[in-house]
């Protein structure tokens, strides 16, 4: 009765007692805080949070009857509780337990106070003797008190030996989940060791590679620096020269004595003015200190440790990574000696020997859809066994130039590098299985990297601004001996 009666003045929102309770058209009712809360935080059309009917803020009428109730209610739920703690602590001076009075002393009737010696089986009570001829137990089957309690306890063993052989099979369960949680603590425990042990290495690796990147920068600014303060020294040997005649020549105009201005004219002037005029001009110009002289630029530049040094300590940290490119990377240029993966990442030599069967060293050529004139790029191309093949950068399909820089591997004599038409032997100390192509075109360089541990293989320069794009050749066809793919497996 209790918990049905505290329902009645909860409200639906907060699930607390109504206060300053407020109905809407629909006839819910809900605290006024709590709708006017529902209300600020409802976009656009406010809803009954019950039956979600539409309402406005002037449909909130005051319910003065539920509030008086609540009141009302909760005064009586008050003296009904207090009623129960007093009945609990009166109780508890006489039972040593919160279960049943199983050995106390014998229970009397609490009409005739006299001992219950029955169990009526109709009621099925506890009764007197006295219970049992009175007219609410007329025609009602008794058992004593012993003979009734016989049977009622066999029903009880099966239901015990139940619950022993769940509790038992529960602690059971409770110690397998002990072990289970000491397991996953101790696990835990050596996992964070382990975690702790590898991202030291990993701090240890970067700090150890940070001051070699750092040693870099500094080799790099020295020798940078180094050349450009020759220049400054050589710019203020010239000033400090002419400072030093530029005074002489004040010192003789300002004097007033002629004859020593002529005596120092024929001993020094002519020789100097003459000195100081171009040799073998016919307009008697002075030669320029100028001449020959020019600013050395900021030139200190770390390549790709400076553009993408997060990614290229990553690489060389993990060893090798294997991440997807984009589909539709490259393209084969309408050329009938190759064939692109449907995936547009990998290229093929098909099984011809040449174009139109003369050209026994035809090395076709596919590229990228797109082509780059500034930022930097990167990919890697995985090479794998191939016998004959060629990694670059070139103008693209349409162009009929040789502006193209790349690396190749040629079956019949070895590694190369091909600048714009011209090929020149390369040599390198371990076969590379996939190569790195960095292209910064802000800066005009191409550099080749093995990209198994990124070792610079070769760096160029190119001089026009003209937008690149990445080439691949797959080889030469070497009956069926070069068929392997060239991929892009990063771009």
């Amino acid at each position: 009765m209790d918990s049905r009666l505290s329902k009645q003045i909860q409200c639906s929102v907060c699930l607390g007692d109504f206060v300053d309770p407020v109905s809407l058209l629909c006839d819910h009712t809900f605290c006024r805080q709590c709708i006017s809360n529902h209300s600020q935080s409802s976009r656009g059309l406010r809803l009954c949070p019950e039956c979600r009917r539409p309402y406005t803020m002037w449909d909130l009428r005051s319910n003065r009857v539920l509030r008086n109730m609540v009141d009302a209610v909760r005064e009586h739920l008050s003296e009904q509780q207090s009623l129960r703690d007093r009945g609990a602590s009166a109780a508890g001076t006489d039972r040593t337990t919160t279960g049943p009075v199983l050995e106390s002393e014998m229970l009397l009737c609490p009409e005739h106070d006299e001992r219950l010696k029955l169990f009526c089986e109709t009621d099925q009570q506890l009764v007197c003797l006295i219970c049992r001829d009175g007219d609410n137990h007329q025609g009602h089957k008794f058992k004593p008190v012993d003979e009734a309690a016989g049977p009622k306890k066999e029903m009880l063993r099966e239901p015990l030996s139940f619950l022993s052989k769940e509790n038992k099979e529960l602690e059971e369960l409770i110690k397998k989940q002990t072990t289970e949680i000491t397991k996953t603590e101790e696990k835990s425990k050596q996992l964070s060791a382990q975690i702790s042990a590898q991202f030291e290495e990993m701090h240890k690796f970067l700090r150890e590679k940070e001051q070699k990147v750092k040693a870099l920068l500094e080799k790099e600014e020295k020798a940078v620096v180094e050349t450009m303060q020759k220049n400054k020294i050589e710019i203020e040997e010239k000033l400090n020269r002419g400072r030093e005649e530029e005074a002489v020549l004040h010192s003789v105009l300002e004097t007033d004595r002629p004859d020593g201005f002529l005596q120092w004219w024929i001993e020094t002037g002519l020789d100097l003015v003459e000195g100081m005029r171009e040799t073998g001009s016919e307009t008697l110009e002075f030669k320029s200190s100028l001449k020959g002289l020019s600013i050395l630029p900021d030139s200190l530049f770390l390549g790709p440790y400076e553009t993408h040094l997060q990614f290229f300590v990553w690489r060389e940290m993990l060893g090798s990574i294997k991440p997807v490119p984009d589909r539709n990377v490259i393209s084969d240029c309408h050329d009938p000696y190759l064939r692109v993966s449907s995936d547009g990442r990998s290229v093929t030599r098909t099984a011809k020997k040449g174009l139109f069967y003369r050209q026994r060293d035809y090395r076709p050529l596919a590229r990228t859809h797109k082509t780059f004139q500034s930022g930097q790029h990167y990919w890697e191309v995985d090479v794998g066994e191939k016998r004959d093949w060629s990694v670059g950068v070139d103008e693209g399909c349409i162009s009929n130039t040789n502006k193209d820089i790349r690396l190749q591997l040629k079956h019949s004599q070895g590694y190369c590098v091909k600048e714009n038409g011209t090929e020149s032997d390369k040599e390198l100390s371990v076969k590379p299985r996939r190569i790195g192509l960095y292209l910064d075109c802000d800066r005009r360089q191409v550099c080749f990297y093995n990209a198994d541990d990124m070792t610079l293989l070769h760096s160029s320069v190119y001089p026009s601004s003209t937008p690149y794009s990445l080439s691949l050749s797959p080889g030469v066809y070497l009956q069926d001996r070069n068929a392997d793919p060239l991929t892009v497996c990063w771009n």
